[in-house]
């Protein structure tokens, strides 16, 4: 008997060859090819240097040590059922786990509302919790597991890296109903003397710095009223104060709806973004991380979540 180890897939012919005592059924339970399983049988009396099962009238007998092996090898092979293949398995409907998510403010407002319907009747104890976007790496969150997926666009996200682009965004222009700037006009000289709240992510490495910095780059820096780093928070302020946000275009239709704000397209030319979801590859199996890509895919973000 030599010392190497056997392939699991050895171990459960060795199993099934002992409970059928016949190669034909063996291989039959295992839907394995009868030669693929007459080689493995081979490969197994090498290992152990023993016949292990022997042609009798009666079918396939078990050698001595065959007979004296068999309760360890199915032992083996129920811990693997048991403990092992179950966690390669994902039951929405009897899971418990939670789901670590990170976006924006804005990624989230617009993301868990939409999850809720299908939690509801699909994963009644899943939960997720949203994470905020923070100064650090956050390939780092993603490849440790700490964080299960990243929401938004994050264009220096590569090493280890996977991506699925979920929608595009445009970017508008909110401000309150009341404002001067709809009575006489937004042109492009108009939206550069209003007073304006600037939303920064470049901290964040968020493709919503490529607008920010348009913004910052056109409008001279005594306009610049507020800056903050929430989005949905400058929606707040902008419903409250003259100030003009440039927001994407989901959001600024969110609080239309409520009646706060008023969309106004912009005056310049801004880039449209890619809205994707992120994982890593050591993830890209798991058979939980996939359901949750599954259902974040499926999620209408065309329209408002229903309040």
């Amino acid at each position: 008997m030599n010392d190497s180890v056997l392939p699991l897939g050895h171990l459960m012919v060795f199993d099934a060859l002992y409970r059928h005592g016949s190669a034909g059924k063996a291989a039959h339970a295992l839907s394995m090819p009868q030669p693929t399983l007459s080689r493995w049988l081979a490969q197994l009396r090498t290992h152990f240097d023993d016949p292990l099962f022997v042609r009798t009238r009666s079918g396939m007998e078990p050698t001595p040590l065959a007979a004296r092996a068999a309760p360890h090898i199915a032992e083996m092979i129920a811990i693997y059922r048991q403990h092992v293949r179950s966690e390669l398995r994902f039951d929405p409907g009897t899971s418990n786990r939670n789901f670590r998510i990170a976006a924006s403010d804005f990624g989230q407002a617009l993301m868990l509302p939409r999850l809720y319907a299908t939690l509801e009747e699909t994963a009644p104890q899943v939960r997720v919790t949203g994470v905020n976007l923070r100064h650090g790496p956050l390939v780092e969150e993603l490849e440790s597991g700490s964080i299960d997926i990243a929401f938004g666009g994050f264009p220096t996200l590569s090493a280890g890296i996977k991506t699925q682009t979920l929608f595009r965004e445009e970017y508008v222009c909110v401000m309150q109903q009341s404002h001067p700037a709809l009575t006489h006009g937004l042109d492009l000289e108009a939206f550069r003397q209003c007073r304006h709240i600037i939303v920064t992510a470049h901290q964040f490495n968020h493709v919503h710095e490529q607008v920010e910095a348009r913004l910052l780059e056109l409008l001279p820096p005594e306009s610049i009223r507020f800056t903050t780093e929430n989005f949905l928070v400058s929606a707040v302020i902008a419903e409250e104060t003259d100030v003009i946000l440039t927001i994407p275009s989901r959001l600024a239709r969110w609080f239309a709806n409520r009646g706060g704000l008023t969309i106004f397209p912009v005056p310049i030319e801004l880039p449209s973004i890619e809205v994707k979801q992120y994982w890593h590859e050591r993830y890209d199996k798991d058979p939980g991380n996939i359901w949750l890509r599954r259902v974040i895919a499926k999620i209408g973000f065309q329209n408002p979540p229903a309040e």
